[in-house]
């Protein structure tokens, strides 16, 4: 598995919340695109969508829907192999 960083931003505003969440999307063409050329996996932090919130409520539903696309399943078989080594 790749080592990868995904950021999720909140930003507190005068009227709201600027909220930045990984574009999964985005993501999974960047990685296609570099795989069919054979090349490193690519950069992936500008992959982001931006967007405006006027809750914390809000925030919290666009922060919750970006987690659930996280790849989970390759970071339990990472945490395993991890926590096997001494």
């Amino acid at each position: 598995m790749a080592h990868k960083h995904y950021r999720i931003s909140v930003e507190v505003l005068e009227n709201g919340f600027a909220v930045e969440v990984p574009d999964m999307a985005a993501v999974a063409e960047k990685m296609a695109a570099a795989k069919k050329a054979k090349q490193p996996d690519p950069y992936i932090g500008d992959a982001m969508k931006k967007f405006a919130a006027k809750s914390v409520k809000e925030v919290l539903k666009l922060v919750q829907a970006s987690l659930e696309q996280m790849p989970e399943g390759e970071y339990d078989a990472a945490f395993r192999e991890a926590s096997n080594k001494k």
